[in-house]
């Protein structure tokens, strides 16, 4: 999917607007984000604008060049984002809330496996091969690589020497489950998201092998000092907050809910992102 074309700021000064990258087909995503961009447009007295982005990496990009107030972010596409606002003293990344899905607020990386593969311990994967989603996944690569390496694998083993990233998470289900790879990396519950209709009673041929640990959802942050105010970014919390009443919107938006995010949440993050880094330079 091609990056939007950018704006020139100038013509946002009563506007706010909102990355996100698509997890569907563009006109579904600005369906879907309509009722929830309305309902924010009419408490905020301020224009809310959906902005699609083929990438995380596009997206921190806008952030970075003042582009974006509002953006909903990969928990590692947001440390980026912060990173990339270091000389930027005026300008601040300001995590608000995060999404809550079958009542939880935090998720973990999944490897899962064919039954008849003849893995049953994460010792068996040494020397098979992987998938994973791409570099800057969390549940698809970050985790899942970090979790496997405090589980024993080299990082010299042939599991990450040979590692593929197939760019989304039903491409690594679909290719663990007709045998294209030994093992793929995958949020939670993905097998019962990407297996559906025709295929859901294929479900029962994969099993999850190990599960890493948890890291909070995804961050809705503000981009606080330029075209929005921290009063407006604290607005913007309370009104995603009093959304646990709006059940129709939240279907909309595939979450139960949301709860306030604090930037100390994303902190073991990084501690993942560098044994990783350690993986990167050891291969």
């Amino acid at each position: 999917m091609p990056a939007p074309e950018r704006a020139d700021p100038a013509t946002h000064k009563d506007s706010i607007r909102f990355g996100r990258v698509p997890y569907g087909a563009y006109g579904d995503m600005y369906r879907d984000h309509q009722p929830l961009l309305d309902y924010l447009s009419g408490q905020l007295d301020r224009k809310l604008s959906l902005q699609l982005f083929a990438d995380y990496a596009a997206m921190v990009g806008a952030i970075r060049d003042g582009d974006l107030e509002l953006a909903w972010l990969g928990p590692l596409a947001y440390l980026d984002a912060e990173k990339s606002l270091a000389d930027r003293k005026m300008h601040r990344l300001i995590p608000i809330v995060k999404p809550m899905r079958h009542g939880k607020s935090e998720y973990a990386s999944e490897i899962i496996v064919r039954k008849d593969s003849g893995i049953n311990t994460v010792a068996d994967l040494a020397g098979r091969s992987c998938a994973f989603v791409d570099t800057t996944s969390t549940a698809g690569y970050l985790l899942a690589a970090a979790h496997l390496m405090k589980c024993g694998i080299s990082v010299k083993d042939p599991l990450f020497a040979r590692r593929h990233f197939l760019n989304q998470y039903g491409n690594v289900v679909l290719a663990v489950l007709f045998g294209k790879f030994d093992a793929g990396a995958v949020f939670e519950g993905a097998p019962a998201v990407f297996l559906k209709d025709a295929e859901a009673d294929r479900r029962a041929e994969l099993m999850v092998l190990t599960r890493s640990d948890s890291v909070p959802y995804e961050p809705i942050a503000a981009l606080v000092g330029g075209n929005l105010q921290e009063a407006e970014a604290k607005k913007l919390r309370t009104l995603f907050l009093e959304l646990n009443g709006r059940p129709d919107i939240l279907k909309k938006l595939q979450v139960g809910g949301f709860e306030t995010a604090a930037p100390a949440e994303y902190e073991s993050i990084r501690t993942v992102v560098r044994m990783v880094d350690r993986l990167q330079a050891g291969i």
